[in-house]
């Protein structure tokens, strides 16, 4: 069986024997397409993490080892392709007994934390993760399931009053599906970004767009959505945001950034952190053919070139590099 492993700051694609085992409560999933997402080359690149890599997937179940509550659902999954979350919940916390499992502080995350992911020709979750694509949905789009729910969340915490002018700043992935998305509301919304040819697809979309070098910072937006994973996207974000406005922020990188934080308390702003989502959303999105994803993928790769998937990922002409199995 093959994985693709990254550890001490390397990746590589490793072979082994046998296939992982599911445990009580787990599916063992063949996947058929996986998204390399950032978060997967962050981990790559990080020493001292060693972990099978991958966490967004279309797979098929093909064993299940369910708990006595779960043989009905389990059954029904059996042989069907599925898409599923990244992040299992322990159960026992005091947030997962608070209704807030999204927050678990034992959580393990697929191919990030304390648990094996989906670059490999086999791999397990938990059954209660797992959710059935439909038949309408094919590999492609369905890899898009977990991101694209990320980017519906954001809309849900968004409270639109009006017209609000949303500026959505960052033109990778996660950026353009929050403007797809976004641009369903009843707002005017725009893409700010650095490369004129990922710009290029919101004409498809009809989602007006701009040059970061060429916006105004007239601080008069609404909503600002910081989806750019660089270092100054919550400064810019403070920059464009009006008074008594919304940030929301989507990417680590830019929550983790210094930055001077003044403006949010001179000009009163609503700072609001965003991640994950529902993927039962993004699958009836996906279903209902109200956003494009397909336009996302950029290029294709089969799992022995993961290490060059993962760095050709990481270049700027790049938006969804898609392996196949």
């Amino acid at each position: 069986m093959r994985s693709v492993r990254a550890e001490a700051g390397s990746v590589r694609v490793e072979r082994k024997a046998s296939a992982p085992r599911p445990g009580p409560g787990e599916a063992l999933l063949r996947p058929r397409r996986v998204l390399v997402g950032s978060a997967d080359i962050a981990a790559a690149g990080a020493r001292g993490h060693a972990v099978t890599l991958g966490h967004q997937f279309v797979a098929t179940v093909e064993e299940v080892n369910p708990l006595p509550a779960e043989k009905a659902r389990a059954e029904a999954l059996r042989g069907k392709r599925v898409v599923g979350s990244p992040e299992v919940a322990c159960g026992r916390c005091d947030l997962c007994h608070r209704g807030l499992s999204a927050h678990c502080r034992e959580r393990t995350i697929l191919g990030l934390r304390g648990r094996d992911g989906c670059f490999a020709d086999a791999f397990c979750l938990p059954i209660r993760n797992l959710l059935a694509l439909p038949d309408t949905i094919d590999d492609d789009r369905g890899a898009f399931a977990w991101l694209l729910g990320a980017a519906v969340h954001a809309a849900h915490q968004i409270r639109i009053e009006g017209k609000p002018y949303i500026t959505v700043l960052g033109d990778g992935r996660l950026g353009l599906l929050c403007a797809q998305v976004m641009n369903r509301l009843n707002a005017s919304v725009r893409v700010v970004g650095r490369h004129e040819s990922k710009l290029a697809l919101c004409e498809r979309w009809g989602v007006k767009h701009r040059l970061l070098d060429e916006a105004g910072r007239r601080a008069d937006q609404d909503i600002v959505v910081e989806a750019t994973g660089h270092a100054d996207g919550l400064t810019v974000a403070m920059q464009m945001v009006r008074p008594r406005g919304k940030i929301l922020l989507k990417t680590l990188h830019a929550a983790g950034a210094a930055a001077d934080l003044s403006p949010i308390v001179t000009n009163e702003v609503e700072l609001i952190g965003s991640r994950g989502g529902s993927i039962a959303d993004a699958v009836a999105m996906l279903d209902r053919n109200e956003v494009d994803v397909v336009s996302l993928i950029t290029r294709r790769a089969k799992l022995d070139d993961a290490p060059e998937a993962l760095r050709a990922a990481a270049q700027p002409a790049q938006i969804g590099v898609l392996m196949e199995l």
